[in-house]
């Protein structure tokens, strides 16, 4: 494949640390104990903001980074706690989008580079002509195996880590709707009157 297989090569790398490490971070993260809400729920209606507090920073998870936005907020009108918890939602599929960039731009230039790799195989082809004058399929096959290998590597990294970069943003997505929902359960618990 020529020069060019060392960046498809890196490319592909790259690719699978970004992929690995989000993927990782999105597991750790994203995590929803269907629980939770209602375990802050109840001792905020108990009284125990602390113990609510403290029940957030122990679950570790983007949910419970939000809701403690939101238990910051207790005691100001409404719209400021559902903006403390809007505005930590946002951050946190920021947090969990970040780096997945990477792997867009190496869906795109991975077939470019195949291509680059393509043309110099033709030019390849060319200058070997251009210095025997011989058409053989001998003379052309060197140019034509680089000109197919690089075209082929590139497509592949590129399908994969385009698939790889949908695949991480359609879980980003449905965990946001699951996030959503949590964050309307809370705020309808703490404006449900405290019998």
């Amino acid at each position: 494949g020529g020069v060019i297989m060392i960046p498809l090569i890196l490319l592909f790398f790259f690719f699978l640390f970004f992929i690995v490490e989000r993927w990782l971070f999105f597991n750790q993260r994203s995590k929803i104990n269907d629980s939770l809400v209602r375990e802050v729920l109840d001792k905020l209606y108990s009284g125990n903001l602390q113990g609510a507090d403290a029940l957030c920073t122990s679950d570790k998870t983007a949910l419970g980074n939000v809701l403690q936005a939101g238990i910051s907020q207790l005691g100001k009108p409404i719209d400021h706690i559902e903006k403390a918890l809007e505005i930590q939602s946002n951050i946190e599929i920021n947090e969990m989008e970040k780096r997945t960039s990477w792997i867009s731009i190496i869906s795109g230039v991975a077939p470019r580079l195949g291509f680059i790799g393509t043309i110099l195989g033709v030019i390849l082809i060319f200058f070997k002509i251009s210095q025997t004058a011989d058409i053989s399929i001998g003379t052309i096959s060197a140019g034509l195996y680089q000109k197919m290998i690089t075209s082929a590597a590139g497509l592949v990294v590129g399908v994969i880590a385009f698939m790889g970069y949908h695949f991480l943003l359609t879980l980003i997505d449905n965990y946001s709707m699951k996030l959503q929902k949590q964050i309307f359960e809370f705020v309808r618990g703490i404006q449900k009157p405290v019998k």
